[in-house]
């Protein structure tokens, strides 16, 4: 028989083993529990094969994505509980690495509607002997919608940059191309791979060297700058090329990285603004050549109108000096009435002639013939259509008729004017 201090050693040492394995078991549990959570909690189909392609455990993601149970798939072939087959797929990484023992991967493989990527693991013992696989499956299909958008995009964007008919560039904040599309190519004669890392400085004019830098400079510095500007550049053939040009900073986590800017030729609007201008500055040159000759014309006239002025008084004179004392001579001699009545009339129409009358009629209505003339002074003297026409030996129905043209002249056809009254007037 053990002695009592024996056996109570060995008691003692069964309660520490018991407990150490307690401890153990504990801590496995939990070690069980946290990686139950973690594999659960992933979106990747994650499943833990044996050797013999039986499930071991899945993780949620896997049951959901098939729609079963919690567990159901523990113990199962993988082949024939998910895809109902009687043997491995033929591109299972899985059967892949338990043939080399090496990590297998498959990519874009296409299944129930969507694209995957499958990768498997080998999982080996203390010893390094294979006991087990894990297999990862990843969904990529929404990616790869993702990324096929993206490059259907980026088609689109290139698309558009390449066959824009504006100039489209990208400089790098020394003002060197990085990137510029066909327009730009095709309007300054350079060929595509002449055209990186060319200076915009080399294709514009040296009055704008010092625009462009100072603009540099102030995009550098984050000062506003006014948009659009025009500048005057040159073809690798040295034609002159005006721009019109809107750009702006990109920048990359705060960080300016780049200028963009879209350029337009205006080569043609600015010929036809020079032209413009040009026509303008030979229509002002003629406006003052026709100011000046009006001016010249102005003066001519006036000349004139104291010529004709001059020899009216002239006119007058000699007619006071050298007729009218004839007249009266003749007026004391022996004369029958006809005679004396056209004396008269003579010296009535001398008498209108040296008179203003005269001359303000022929000057505002140069239309009127003389026969029109000699009616007038006898309607001004009140005289009838009747005595008129004897005085003047023409029948009254011509009297008339001179009276309607003398209305239309004087533009009194439309007015209820008196004739008498308006030559009064004047």
């Amino acid at each position: 028989m053990k002695k009592p201090a024996e056996t109570e050693r060995t008691n003692s040492k069964i309660l520490q083993i018991e407990q150490r394995y307690l401890k153990i078991f504990e801590e496995l549990s939990k070690s069980e529990q946290e990686k139950s959570v973690i594999l659960d909690a992933m979106t990747e189909l994650v499943l833990y094969l044996d050797t013999d392609m039986r499930v071991i455990w899945a993780n949620k993601a896997m049951h959901e994505a098939f729609r079963l149970a919690p567990g159901q798939l523990n113990g199962k072939h993988c082949y024939k509980a998910l895809h109902n087959r009687d043997k491995s797929c033929s591109i299972c990484p899985a059967e892949k690495t338990l043939e080399t023992g090496k990590p297998q991967e498959v990519v874009d493989f296409s299944s129930y509607k969507k694209n995957w990527v499958l990768r498997s693991y080998p999982v080996r013992n203390e010893k390094g002997d294979l006991t087990g696989i894990v297999e990862i499956v990843t969904d990529t299909t929404e990616r790869r919608r993702a990324e096929e958008a993206m490059r259907q995009s980026e088609q689109k964007y290139r698309e558009l940059f390449e066959n824009a008919n504006d100039i489209i560039f990208i400089l790098d904040l020394n003002g060197r191309l990085l990137s510029c599309n066909a327009a730009f190519s095709k309007t300054y004669g350079y060929e595509s791979e002449q055209l990186k890392g060319l200076s915009i400085e080399k294709i514009l004019d040296p009055d704008y060297l010092p625009v462009v830098r100072k603009l540099l400079q102030t995009r550098r510095d984050r000062l506003r700058v006014r948009n659009p500007q025009e500048f005057l550049t040159y073809t690798k053939d040295g034609e002159a090329v005006w721009i019109e040009v809107n750009a702006r900073m990109l920048k990359d986590n705060g960080k300016q990285i780049s200028i963009h800017g879209i350029a337009r030729n205006i080569t043609e609007r600015k010929r036809m603004e020079e032209a413009l201008k040009k026509r303008e500055r030979e229509l002002e040159e003629k406006s003052r050549n026709l100011e000046d000759a009006n001016t010249a014309l102005k003066v001519l006239l006036k000349r004139r109108e104291e010529d004709k002025q001059e020899l009216e008084e002239k006119v007058i004179c000699n007619v006071r000096e050298l007729i009218v004392p004839y007249i009266e001579n003749l007026k004391i001699t022996p004369v029958d009435s006809h005679q004396l009545n056209q004396l008269t009339i003579l010296e009535r129409n001398v008498s209108e002639i040296v008179s203003p009358f005269l001359r303000t009629l022929s000057s505002k209505y140069p239309h009127l013939t003389p026969m029109e003339t000699k009616i007038i002074h006898f309607i001004k003297e009140g005289r009838t259509t009747k005595e008129i026409a004897a005085l003047l030996n023409i029948s009254a129905r011509t009297v008339e008729v001179h009276r309607d043209n003398i209305r239309k002249k004087l533009n009194l056809n439309k007015r209820k004017a008196n004739l008498r009254s308006y030559l009064l007037s004047l």
